[in-house]
């Protein structure tokens, strides 16, 4: 421009032959000074008709507009201000470049409606991606936590602590159907509060709520806290905090068995996206359901084979007091093959066998069963020692077929030993040494050398060991269980056992054992169930 203000013609020539859009505005007013074809066509008129006229007058909704304000920008800065958005009162996305000189603002700007169309349809594609993968992973998330749960309540927990937070939820359950009782029961609600627990506990199925509609009808439901209130206003006291819920049914079709349950104290409406996510992550919890169901009948129906299998109350010998415990695993559904038995035989003399079939189900109680029952038939036909006992036994479990069978056991017979005296005479196949605690409270671990399983190889030579038994002197069988702990060897158990022992010496024998199997487990079965069998040498009579 030259001293006057004018704009050099050659410059102005230029600008009519590009392809941006050029106005030229006064600072005082935003009057327009100059446009070229392409800044006129933005306007949807021609160039002459524009000129000299106000920018808020030719269009009044760029004044306070973002427009407006770059170009405010624009006129106060040293140099190139940019900027990308709608332009007035039209639909068109475009590009501005502005600069200040001379009084005046030159604007540069370039239609990119369709460039921005493009990618804003990009972003809500990534946006769309980035959700699925966030759902893919809550679902992996989800099914890793199942996958680790055996128990109602260890799927009440994996869905309320990975459910609540993959959707955002302020509480999420899981609440099953007690079709005997007629009730919706909501596990681990105890960990929510005692409130929770007063309102939300068993809950009849032919009463009102959306849970109990669920489990009638299989039809999922995601409601908010107006329509709550229409629906139920019975429990009208209920929605004051609860403004939106999903529930869905878990289990097969025509067969409700559960429920999944979110709620949120927040607006929150569950778009089509969320609620096929809701699907998946109920089916998933149906499938542990219906899994931990299955398991928790087969373990009810192994615990009563195995029960029915050592309720057979021990003999009481004259010389010989006997008790035994059994405790079950801690904490799991499963059952083991552990077992003890006392047998008076023919002669007098008195068998004892403790045992541990390798397995956690019903094979292996099924197993334990045949063992115990074929022991003690062999030990009343013979008048066997305990090795040449096993050594029968072995045969006669290879002659049976089916699946290979494999056993730890120890079998041991209180002898007579001249007029008086008596000893105990004992074979081991591979488990743990039985203890002897003496009168004075000594005990002694009866090792020996290892020898194999039951089950192993048939034919397997067998040794027996004998002891000398002072009158009041104990022997303490047990199983694994007793001594086996996760991060600790058997000898440490062993050893943990035998410190504790020492109380058998004296007092009653079911008290000592009990006082045995507290101070060893430590209050609490470990991961293994537990037999425990004392046989107690009392004086001659």
């Amino acid at each position: 421009m030259d001293a006057a203000g004018a704009v050099d013609p050659l410059l102005v020539a230029v600008w009519q032959e590009v392809a941006d859009g050029i106005v030229v505005l006064d600072h005082r007013d935003w009057r327009i000074v100059l446009v070229n074809p392409a800044g006129a066509a933005l306007f949807g008129r021609d160039a002459a008709a524009v000129v000299g006229r106000p920018l808020g007058e030719l269009f009044p909704a760029a004044v306070g507009s973002p427009f407006h304000e770059g170009l405010r920008r624009a006129r106060h800065a040293a140099g190139l201000v940019t900027w990308t958005g709608p332009f007035p009162g039209t639909a068109m996305t475009v590009e501005v470049r502005a600069r200040s000189f001379d009084g005046r603002v030159l604007c540069a700007f370039r239609d990119v409606t369709a460039a921005a169309a493009l990618e804003a349809e990009r972003d809500g594609l990534l946006g769309s991606l980035q959700e699925s993968l966030q759902h893919a992973q809550d679902l992996l998330a989800l099914s890793e936590a199942l996958s680790a749960t055996s128990t109602v309540d260890d799927i009440a927990e994996a869905v309320m602590r990975v459910a609540g937070t993959s959707f955002g939820a302020d509480h999420a359950a899981l609440t099953v159907v007690d079709h005997d009782r007629r009730v919706l029961r909501t596990p681990y609600l105890e960990r929510v509060g005692t409130e929770a627990v007063r309102e939300w506990g068993d809950m009849p199925l032919d009463g009102p709520g959306p849970g109990t509609e669920v489990a009638r009808t299989g039809v999922p439901l995601f409601l908010g806290q107006a329509e709550l209130q229409r629906r139920y206003p019975e429990l009208a006291p209920r929605w004051e905090r609860v403004l939106a819920t999903a529930v869905l049914p878990l289990g097969p079709p025509g067969r409700v068995e559960g429920l999944l349950v979110l709620v949120w104290y927040v607006e929150h409406a569950s778009a089509d996206a969320e609620q096929v996510l809701l699907r998946a992550f109920a089916s998933y919890a149906g499938q542990a359901l219906e899994r931990a169901s299955l398991l928790a009948e087969r373990t009810a129906t192994a615990r009563t084979l195995q029960q029915s299998l050592l309720t057979s109350e021990l003999p009481q010998a004259a010389h010989l007091e006997l008790r035994a415990r059994y405790e079950a695993a801690g904490g799991l559904e499963q059952v083991g093959g552990d077992w003890f038995d006392g047998v008076v035989l023919p002669g007098g003399e008195t068998m004892l066998v403790i045992g541990d079939v390798t397995g956690h189900d019903i094979a292996a109680a099924a197993a334990m069963g045949q063992l115990r029952i074929a022991l003690r038939s062999l030990a009343v036909d013979r008048d066997d020692a305990p090795a040449q006992l096993l050594v029968r036994l072995e045969s006669v479990l290879s002659s049976l077929g089916g699946e290979p069978l494999m056993a730890s056991c120890v079998v041991g017979r209180v002898e007579r030993d001249g007029e008086q005296g008596r000893r105990f005479r004992w074979t081991n196949a591979g488990h743990p040494p039985p203890l002897l605690v003496l009168p004075g409270g000594e005990v002694r671990c009866l090792d020996s050398s290892p020898e194999l399983l039951l089950g192993v190889r048939a034919g397997t030579p067998r040794t027996d060991h004998v002891v000398d038994l002072p009158p009041g002197a104990v022997v303490l069988f047990y199983t694994d269980g007793l001594v086996e702990r996760r991060g600790s060897d058997l000898d440490t158990g062993i050893e943990r056992l035998r410190a504790a022992a020492g109380v058998l010496a004296a007092g009653d024998l079911g008290e000592g054992l009990e006082d045995v199997l507290t101070t060893t487990l430590g209050g609490t079965a470990g991961g293994d169930d537990v037999a425990v069998l004392a046989a107690r040498l009392l004086p001659q009579r």
